[in-house]
Order: C-alpha cells, then structure tokens, then sequence
C-alpha cells in the first residue's frame, strides 16, 4: 500500500477550492492548495496540509535566508514570509475550523509574535544609540517568542473534533445536495 502523500495521480482542482479537509492530499496538492484559497477563511484543514505547508515554508525560508543574507538581495527572504503570510494564515484559520474554534484565535500566535520581536528589538536599538552591550535579548520576549511557537504546534497537533469521512485515496463522496458523505457511526451518534 503506497502513501497518499507521494502517490502519482491527476491534481484534483475542484476537491483542492472546497471546503472539505484534503485527509488523502498529495504533497503536490498541500503545496498548492493554500495558494488556490489563498484568502479563504472559510471550511476546513486537516494536519497534513498545514504541517506539509509549515515544513515548505521553513525550508524556503531557511534556505533563503543562507543563500540571500547580505547585500541588496537580503530583501528576497523577506519578500518571501510576506508572500506567504496570507496564505498560511488562512490556512490556520481553517485548521482551526476543524477544530471547532472561532478563526480569530489564529491572530494569538502572530500577535504574541509581534508583541516578543518588539520586546527583544526595542531594547536593542536604544542601547545601540546608548552603545551598551547587545549580547543578551530581552527573556520577557524570548518566553513570548516560545508561546507563540507552542499555541501554533498545539494548533497543527490537535486531532479534528469534526467527525471525517473515510478516505480511500480518492475524493471525497458528494451527495446530490453537495455535502459529503460522512460514515455511519456505529454509536449511533
């Protein structure tokens, strides 16, 4: 039995602009579906997408960051995060539809991210200008910084509280009123 990651199959544009989670995306359909719902806050992700796009991210991130980190190019790596921004947001706001959240708390992570980098910049450019040592950043904002980081990993590790359809590396079974067909619960809940 191969992965539904790396499986080879025709992209599947019209499951990929939906508003039901990719539980059977592939790699190439993680990558390319926050771009097709580029601003959509609306329906829901399932973990692989938002991990799959996360690691993308950081690897382009990384790897540009090495590669254009002096010079006139140094603008590049951020031109980047500010491409992608949009994009990952609203793919946390509908990862956090899936978990029955309100898709505003995604804004808790990039706020404390704000509030953290100002607290450890902020200092740094007024003891530049009082020519103080700038060995140490600010611990307040580097515990900011670490928040930030665990609310967004608790945001990509908690399993769905939506029930999901059974997936068989196909797209999902769409009724004739467009809502997919879910399993039946052997609960009977």
């Amino acid at each position: 039995m191969t992965s539904a990651l790396f499986s080879k199959r025709p992209r599947r544009v019209d499951v990929m602009k939906g508003y039901e989670p990719m539980y059977d995306a592939t790699m190439q359909e993680c990558l390319q579906r926050p771009f097709y719902l580029y601003a959509r806050g609306k329906g829901r992700s399932c973990r692989k997408e938002i991990w799959i796009f996360a690691a993308f991210i950081w690897v382009m991130s990384t790897a540009m960051t090495g590669l254009f980190s002096s010079g006139s190019l140094a603008v590049i790596p951020g031109l980047f995060s500010l491409a992608v921004l949009v994009p990952m947001y609203a793919l946390t706001v509908r990862r956090l539809h899936d978990l029955a959240l309100s898709g505003w708390l995604a804004l808790v992570p990039y706020a404390l991210t704000v509030v953290a980098v100002g607290l450890i910049v902020g200092p740094m450019v007024s003891d530049a200008q009082k020519e103080l040592d700038l060995s140490a950043p600010s611990p307040p904002g580097i515990i900011i910084l670490l928040l930030a980081a665990v609310v967004q990993l608790a945001i990509m590790c908690v399993p769905s509280r939506r029930r999901h359809p059974f997936v068989d590396n196909g797209s999902l079974g769409v009724s004739r009123t467009g809502t997919a067909q879910y399993p039946e619960d052997p609960n009977g809940q």
